[in-house]
């Protein structure tokens, strides 16, 4: 179960790079990709079933219900922020801000112990 839990946090890991590489590669017309939309949904998705196994699991480490529950409302809004603001067109700050929540979110996933 240990190893099945460390690939999905790799791959939860992995999604959130990849919503911040694509947010990167449209800075010159800023937008929101599909592909960060995706990424943003699928980290938050393999978030709850991370979160599900370490609270049903005794081979893994209890979470930290406080900071899955602040990592989760912040996932959630920038999954939803970034399914609805990805059509405007180019010259559309709300990639900006879907960045931003990614950022805070791993902040929160490193910092808070």
């Amino acid at each position: 179960m240990q190893l099945f839990y460390d690939i999905l946090v790799w791959v939860h890991i992995a999604c959130w790079v990849a919503a911040l590489v694509l947010w990167a590669m449209s800075l010159r017309a800023p937008r929101v990709p599909k592909g960060m939309a995706h990424a943003v949904a699928t980290a938050l998705v393999i978030g709850i079933v991370l979160t599900g196994i370490g609270s049903a699991s005794e081979a893994v480490h209890d979470p930290n219900n406080a900071k899955v529950g602040v990592k989760l409302v912040i996932a959630a809004v920038a999954t939803a922020l970034a399914f609805m603001k990805q059509k405007l067109p180019a010259p559309n700050p709300w990639g900006h801000v879907v960045a931003a929540l990614v950022v805070v979110n791993v902040v929160i996933a490193y910092a808070w112990r």
